[in-house]
């Protein structure tokens, strides 16, 4: 249900912020648009079925201004629903995200704005991000380039974060890029690798635009059970997306070593090997991503396993010598931290 009402005219950029059970931090998030040197938006703030006060603390917060609409759900619906509500109102030429206990610098519309219109390609941006609360601050950099950001989609790390999102609605829009509402986690990696696969363009602009805030309260630090699992499946779309000739078990063998727990046995660990071998000798999809960044980020990961797998008695210098013995050079790479 909608509780205010906006002016007719279509702004330059929508920000959207999800909000669940966030009272203690919606008006900080609201006011740090409100002081945005770029006053040409309007915010979607929609409450999740909250069961604190978030909707009341957002309607103090959001007072008389007319660009600030909310939505209500009646029951909790997920991150990415939510996202998906705050994205199908926006009529802004360009739709940012952010998190409900972040707020946004006073430049940060202007300058990705600005982003956008020094690159008709770009489909979605980000930024570093200050990281204040319950940890020591200080700055997450991100990747800026294209080719990069697509690469590390694999890891989850350094590439777009989805409190810094902003997208051009008309790219969103045509091809129906929307987060996955089956996810309850990693939504933002989805959905940047939906923009991917549709031929966008990725960037993160070189400057702190958002604060992120960490607490015990957050998804990221409450919810690291549902977290793990989700990061895998959006791995795997991604595997599959760029190596569509790679069968499903080598897919799921190859984000393995992506993980913190391994399967324990010797045959499992050769199982892993072969299957990203295949990947490292395999011809890939061109999405823009940066082969070579995958293949060392996979390499570096099998070697680190090998290192546990040896330390725990699993994997010796005869397996070592079988290994490479059937494998590429590319693959081979992994094991030459071991003293033979």
């Amino acid at each position: 249900m909608t509780h205010k009402t906006a002016s007719p005219s279509s702004p330059l950029v929508t920000v959207v912020i999800p909000a669940f059970n966030s009272e203690a931090f919606i008006g900080e998030a609201i006011a740090s648009i409100q002081h945005q040197t770029l006053e040409d938006w309007e915010l979607i703030v929609v409450d999740d079925g909250s069961a604190d006060q978030t909707l009341s603390a957002a309607r103090q917060a959001a007072g008389d201004d007319p660009r600030i609409r909310l939505i209500r759900f009646d029951r909790n619906q997920g991150i990415s629903t939510a996202s998906n509500a705050g994205f199908d109102a926006a009529r802004g030429h360009f739709i940012a995200r952010l998190d409900s206990d972040d707020r946004a610098l006073p430049h940060r519309l202007a300058t990705q704005v600005a982003a956008f219109r020094e690159n008709e390609r770009l489909a979605a941006a980000g930024s570093h991000v200050r990281i204040f609360g319950d940890v020591p601050d200080g700055i997450a950099h991100c990747f800026l380039e294209d080719s990069n950001i697509k690469a590390c989609l694999l890891d989850g790390l350094n590439t777009i974060s989805g409190g810094t999102l902003m997208v051009r609605r008309a790219f969103v829009r045509e091809h129906g890029i929307r987060f996955d509402e089956g996810a309850p986690s990693s939504e933002d990696l989805d959905y940047l690798t939906s923009i991917m696969a549709a031929g966008g363009e990725l960037a993160n602009v070189d400057q702190v635009l958002t604060e992120h805030r960490s607490h015990r309260g957050s998804f990221t630090n409450s919810r690291t059970e549902i977290a793990g699992p989700w990061l895998q499946t959006a791995r795997r779309r991604l595997v599959s997306l760029w190596y569509p000739d790679l069968d499903a078990r080598d897919v799921e063998n190859i984000i393995i070593p992506l993980l913190e727990v391994y399967p324990g046995s010797t045959d499992a660990f050769c199982t892993i090997v072969r299957a990203i071998d295949k990947l490292m000798v395999a011809k890939p999809r061109d999405f823009g991503q940066d082969t070579s960044v995958v293949h060392a980020m996979l390499i570096d990961r099998l070697g680190k396993m090998a290192d546990i797998y040896r330390d725990n008695n699993l994997v010796d210098a005869s397996h070592v010598r079988l290994i490479r013995h059937f494998v590429s050079p590319a693959t081979s790479a992994a094991f030459d931290r071991f003293d033979i």
